[in-house]
C-alpha cells in the first residue's frame, strides 16, 4: 500500500531509503547481496537508479523532485515483490509531467512485470486516463461503472450521458458522478419552492431579474442531465421507472443478488438511474459471470496437493527484533549526524553556560553566602537541564506519521523502533551534555573536593536529565499537537520546581499537600545534589568579631532536607525514569497507530 503523501526521512539518500525497507521486510534467510540486488532492480524498474545517491531532501532545501519522491515511496513497497500494489492517488500534488511519469511507471510494472496495480485517481489528464486498462467508477460508495476504461465513453452515451466534443472523458465522468450525488437546486424567492435543474423551461420563463440560476448550474443541467432522446427504448423505460420508484416508500430494487435501498439517505434520482443502468447492463452481467466462474473453479480445485498434503500459505520470517534494532539504530544515527544542529546546540550551550556560571560562582566560600551560591548554582543547573529536555518532545513528533505508516505496512515491531530512538536521544543529548557542564562547573565553582563526590554529583545530574527527558517523551507521544505538548511539559517543569526545596520550604507545606513534593523529580535531584555538597561541610560565619561554625547538616535540616537521603533520592529518580520510559512505550504501542 502506497499512501497519498510521501513520508520519507529527508537526510537519507534514495538508495538508503529503499535499502532499509528491503532489510527490514524481506525474508531473514535472504542474503544481503540478494537484498541489495533487489533494491537496484527496483530502482531500475521505476527509473530512479540515476538519483540513487541523491538525498530525499525537505521543504526549503535542495531535494529530488515530487515525482521522484513518489517513485521512491512506490519503490519502498515494490522492493518486497508484492503481487498486488495499491496506491492512494499517486498523482496527487504532482505537475502534469511528473504525474504522467509516475503512472507510466505503474503501467510498465503491470504489463512488463505481471503485477496487479490498483490506484484511486481524481480527474486525470486525458493522456494519463488512456493508460488505464480497467476502470471502476463510484458515486457515494455505489458502483456506476466497472469495466474496460476505453469502453466507458460508449457505455455512458448509450444511457443518455454523452461526453461533449473537446471534453476530457475523465473530467466528465467525475463531474457526472458529483452531479448525480448532489444535483444543484434553485429557490424561488417568493413561493419558496425548491426544484431541480432538470426543469430548464421553468428557469427560462422567469423574469430575468428573478432568475437565480447561475451559468454553472445551467451548464451542469445541459451536460449531466440524461438526454432521453438518445436513450434506447429499454434504457428509457428504466429511466422513467427510476423516477417513479422515488415516490414510493420502503421500496427496494432486487436485481438477482444486488439489492439497492431506494430510500437511502441522500440518494438522488440521477444516482439511482446510474446504478440501475449499470446493474442491468451487459457489462455488469459479464463481470458477475466471470466472478461466478472464478468461484466455481476455486471450489473445484483439489484440497490436497500432489504429495497428499494440505497446501500451506508461504510465510517468510522477516528480520528478528535484534536485526530490526540494529538497522533502525543505523538509520537513526545517520539521521542524527547528517542533521547535527540539535546535538551541537546542546553541546555548545552546555559548555558556554558552564563557563559563564563558573565565572559568576567562581570559587565559592565556606560561609552562609557561599552556601547560598551553592544552592543557586545547583538549582540553576537542574532548571537548565529540565527545560532543555523539552527538545525530547520532538523525538517522535517529527517522525510520528512515518512511524504510523511503517508500522501499518509491517516494517518493524514498535519496541525496536522505540528502543533505537530512545538510545540515540539518551546518549548524545541526555548523558554527554550534563557530564560536560558538570565537570567544568564543579572545578571552577570549587565544589567539595573528592573523587567520590564528583562521580555522585555527575550521577545525579545524568539521572535528573534522563527523568526529565522521559517525562517530556511521554507527553510528546500522547499529544501530537506540539503546542499542547509544549505547554503541558512547561507546566510539569514549573510544578516540579515549586516543590524542589528552594522556592518553598518543605516544612511549610501544608500536611494535606505534602504528597505533592513526592511527585517532584526536582525535589529528589536538588536534595541529592545539596546533600552531596554540604553534608560534611562546615560553614564559618563571622559576626560582631565572633567566628561561628555551623555544620552543613544543621543547615540542611533547617531547609527541610534529609542529610541521609542521597541514595534514596537516586533510587527514586531511577524508578521515575524507568516508569516513564515504560509508560512512553505503552502509549506508543496502543495510541500511535493507523486508524483504518
Amino acid at each position: 500500500y502506497v499512501d497519498q503523501e510521501d513520508h520519507l526521512l529527508p537526510t537519507l539518500t534514495v538508495y538508503e531509503t529503499i535499502l532499509y525497507s528491503a532489510l527490514l521486510r524481506l525474508p531473514r534467510e535472504m542474503s544481503f547481496a540478494a537484498k541489495n540486488f533487489r533494491v537496484i532492480e527496483t530502482m531500475s524498474e521505476l527509473g530512479i537508479l540515476g538519483i540513487k545517491d541523491s538525498r530525499i531532501g525537505d521543504a526549503g532545501a535542495r531535494s529530488i523532485s515530487g515525482g521522484e519522491k513518489r517513485r521512491v515511496s512506490i519503490a519502498c513497497e515494490l522492493v518486497t515483490s508484492p503481487s498486488i500494489l495499491f496506491l492512494d492517488e499517486p498523482t496527487s500534488g504532482l505537475d502534469a509531467y511528473n504525474a504522467y511519469n509516475v503512472v507510466e511507471c505503474l503501467v510498465t510494472l503491470a504489463r512488463n512485470y505481471n503485477r496487479t496495480v490498483i490506484c484511486t485517481i481524481h480527474q486525470p489528464r486525458s493522456n494519463i486516463f488512456a493508460l488505464f486498462d480497467q476502470l471502476v467508477l463510484l458515486a457515494k460508495g455505489h458502483m456506476v461503472y466497472s469495466g474496460e476504461a476505453n469502453k466507458c465513453q460508449s457505455y455512458f452515451e448509450n444511457i443518455g450521458h454523452k461526453c461533449p466534443p473537446g471534453f476530457n472523458i475523465a473530467d466528465y465522468l467525475v463531474d457526472l458522478t458529483m452531479y448525480a450525488v448532489k444535483p444543484p437546486t434553485f429557490d424561488d424567492e417568493n413561493d419558496g419552492i425548491s426544484s431541480t435543474i432538470s426543469s430548464n423551461i421553468a428557469a427560462e420563463t422567469r423574469p430575468i431579474l428573478r432568475n437565480r440560476v447561475s451559468i454553472h448550474d445551467i451548464q451542469d443541467s445541459e451536460l449531466y442531465e440524461p438526454n432521453r432522446r438518445s436513450l434506447r427504448p429499454s434504457d428509457q423505460q428504466e429511466y422513467i421507472g427510476a423516477f417513479e420508484l422515488n415516490n414510493r416508500e420502503n421500496q427496494t430494487l432486487n436485481n438477482d443478488s444486488i439489492n439497492i435501498n431506494m430510500n437511502s439517505d441522500g440518494m438522488t434520482d440521477h444516482l439511482r438511474m446510474l446504478i440501475i443502468s449499470y446493474n442491468r447492463s451487459m457489462i455488469a452481467l459479464g463481470i458477475k459471470d466471470e466472478i461466478n466462474r472464478a468461484i466455481t473453479n476455486e471450489q473445484n480445485q483439489p484440497l490436497l496437493t500432489s504429495d497428499g498434503e494440505y497446501p500451506t500459505v508461504s510465510s517468510h520470517l522477516r528480520a528478528s527484533w535484534f536485526t530490526q534494532f540494529r538497522i533502525l539504530s543505523d538509520r537513526t544515527f545517520k539521521n542524527l549526524y547528517r542533521n547535527p544542529m540539535l546535538m551541537l546546540t546542546h553541546y555548545c550551550i552546555s559548555v558556554y553556560l558552564a563557563l559563564l556560571c563558573g565565572s559568576l560562582f567562581y570559587k565559592v566560600t565556606n560561609d552562609i553566602a557561599g552556601f547560598q551560591n551553592r544552592m543557586g548554582i545547583l538549582f540553576f543547573m537542574c532548571a537548565l537541564f529540565g527545560f532543555g529536555c523539552l527538545s525530547s518532545l520532538h523525538v517522535f513528533a517529527t517522525e510520528r506519521i512515518l512511524f504510523v505508516k511503517e508500522r501499518a505496512n509491517g516494517y518493524y515491531a514498535p519496541i525496536t523502533y522505540f528502543a533505537s530512538k530512545v538510545l540515540f536521544d539518551i546518549i548524545p543529548l541526555r548523558v554527554i551534555p550534563p557530564i560536560l557542564m558538570g565537570v567544568i562547573i564543579y572545578h571552577m565553582v570549587g565544589l567539595v573536593n573528592g573523587t567520590a563526590e564528583i562521580f555522585k554529583f555527575l550521577l545525579v545530574l545524568v539521572l535528573f536529565n534522563l527523568t526529565a527527558a522521559s517525562i517530556c517523551l511521554c507527553i510528546g507521544i500522547l499529544f501530537k499537537e506540539m503546542g499542547v505538548a509544549s505547554l503541558l511539559s512547561s507546566l510539569v517543569m514549573l510544578f516540579s520546581m515549586l516543590f524542589g526545596g528552594l522556592l518553598l520550604n518543605k516544612d511549610s507545606i501544608p500536611e494535606y499537600l505534602t504528597w505533592l513534593k513526592d511527585l517532584s523529580f526536582f525535589n529528589y535531584a536538588f536534595e541529592a545534589l545539596i546533600v552531596n555538597e554540604v553534608v560534611y561541610l562546615t560553614l564559618t560565619e563571622e559576626k560582631f568579631g565572633l567566628q561561628i561554625d555551623v555544620p552543613g547538616a544543621t543547615i540542611l535540616s533547617t531547609f527541610g532536607f534529609d542529610a541521609s537521603a542521597y541514595w534514596t533520592d537516586v533510587l527514586k529518580l531511577t524508578v521515575m525514569f524507568g516508569s516513564f520510559i515504560v509508560l512512553s512505550f505503552v502509549c506508543l504501542q496502543f495510541f500511535v497507530k493507523e486508524r483504518r
